[in-house]
């Protein structure tokens, strides 16, 4: 045993071998520190002491935005500020206490939470006769399956509306089969438990569909089932689209969560898209939406040597990263939310670089203020950019009460923008969905309420991450105006 133990020490001796002719008083104490930590090595078999993670360096804390990519713009509280000084490493150090705790915990990011299982899961079988149902032949057909799972059984029966029977299990899951006159038959399964729950679930929706093709095979106008559902998990994977239908993301990872003074912020990494930065349940840019970025500087179109330039949000860091590689010569990024900044500068590094590690460039500057006073204090000083990049906020979809703060936000901006770009500068932003067409007219419309004349060109491109169409605009002065 002692062999062995000495054998598994090995590499760590050479550590303590000192040239020839240093056998001196150094020596000796070399060598009884070299006995002492063999003394505290764990023999063989036995835990090794577990190796404490490094502390990140420590970083300044710096983060934006209405919801629907909406970044609300007021003055930092004092609990930012007080945040913004506080020891990164402490705070550090929590985290990884909390994430050594917590079921599902990942290193992968540092402190990546993954997805646990241990979730009410939801699975749909919906079959399409061709022809009127007999409820009853189908309810009977079916019976069977169900009473075979010891599942305890109710019947609702109508005259006119078909069939209704509950199954409940013992574990608490439960099966509704709905069976309608004109010839539609409805199986919802929920369960809630590990993954074998999910697969006892599909076992049961192939035996109702085997079943069903056995009895009525002639009959069967169509057959579909659909991705169970997962509700309650850990991990939040269904982001509706601005048009409001909904889409299941390939999550497998929280990445970053954090409550800022003036929002949630997530990073969440996707199989497909990378890491996701979501803003209030907003998605607003994934590693892969290099597309938006472009668009929302003029999709190549322009020439930013030499140029002043002024981005109004951004806290991602990717239209930042991109102008400083087309050398302008002065880049002004103001974005009110430190921790948007902080948690990009980690985990969005494919879409920030290197630029958000320090605030102050060769060619750029970061501001982590409220851009309104800003824009006001360039105007009064009549500074002038040669283009404007509103990266704050979508166009909202109604002109609704709870709406009316977010156009009226947007009036605003328009109206300070105008005043600092250069007569023959351009004003670019976001719009929306390609298929609000209500929302978009809107917008245009306030475009022609603005204090300066102006003209506008749109574009639809498709952003990744969005898994929909989505519009940008251009904005100028008018010409006459000029």
């Amino acid at each position: 045993m002692v062999k062995a133990w000495l054998s598994k020490t090995k590499h760590r001796s050479a550590c303590w071998q000192l040239p020839r002719g240093h056998w001196g008083q150094g020596a000796k104490v070399h060598c009884w520190l070299a006995l002492l930590s063999w003394l505290l090595l764990p023999l063989p078999g036995g835990s090794p002491t577990p190796r404490q993670p490094r502390a990140p360096p420590r970083v300044r804390n710096t983060h934006p935005h209405p919801p629907t990519r909406a970044r609300t713009h007021t003055q930092p509280t004092q609990r930012e500020e007080q945040q913004q000084h506080r020891g990164e490493e402490a705070l550090w150090r929590r985290r990884q206490q909390h994430s050594q705790r917590s079921h599902g915990r990942s290193s992968r990011h540092g402190t990546g939470l993954r997805r646990t299982m241990a979730a009410a899961r939801h699975s749909t079988l919906d079959l399409t006769l061709a022809a009127t149902a007999d409820c009853n032949a189908i309810f009977k057909g079916l019976q069977s399956i169900f009473q075979k799972q010891g599942m305890t059984e109710t019947i609702h029966n109508w005259e006119d509306h078909g069939y209704l029977a509950t199954y409940v299990n013992k574990n608490g899951s439960f099966a509704n089969l709905r069976i309608y006159p004109h010839g539609l038959v409805l199986v919802d399964i929920q369960t809630y438990n590990d993954l074998n729950g999910g697969e006892d679930a599909g076992q049961l929706l192939n035996k109702v569909e085997e079943r069903m093709k056995e009895l009525f095979h002639r009959n069967i106008k169509r057959v579909k089932g659909l991705p169970a559902i997962v509700r309650g998990d850990t991990i939040d994977r269904y982001w509706p689209t601005a048009d409001g239908r909904l889409v299941e993301y390939d999550i497998d990872e929280v990445v970053y969560d954090e409550e800022s003074p003036y929002q949630n912020i997530k990073i969440l990494h996707s199989k497909q898209f990378g890491n996701i930065l979501i803003l209030s349940g907003d998605v607003n840019l994934a590693e892969s939406d290099l597309a938006y970025t472009q668009a929302i500087m003029g999709s190549g179109k322009e020439d930013y040597a030499d140029k002043e330039v002024l981005i109004l949000g951004g806290g991602d860091g990717g239209i930042l990263y991109e102008i400083v590689k087309l050398k302008p010569k002065m880049v002004t990024m103001v974005e009110i939310d430190q921790m948007v900044i902080d948690g990009c500068r980690k985990f969005m590094r494919k879409t920030c670089g290197d630029v958000l590690d320090n605030l102050k460039g060769e060619c750029y500057q970061v501001l982590i203020e409220d851009c309104i006073p800003v824009l006001k204090r360039y105007a009064k000083e009549e500074r002038m950019f040669d283009y404007v990049i509103n990266d704050l906020t979508a166009v909202p979809i109604s002109t609704s009460p709870e709406e009316d703060s977010t156009w009226e936000f947007l009036r605003m901006i328009l109206d300070l923008s105008m005043k600092v770009l250069k007569p023959d500068g351009k004003y670019f932003t976001q719009g929306n969905c390609v298929n609000l067409t209500e929302a978009l007219t809107l917008y245009e419309e306030q475009l022609g309420r603005l204090s300066c004349p102006v003209e506008f060109s749109k574009e639809v491109v498709c952003v990744p991450s969005y898994m929909e169409l989505w519009v940008f605009y251009t904005i100028w002065k008018k010409r006459s105006e000029v």
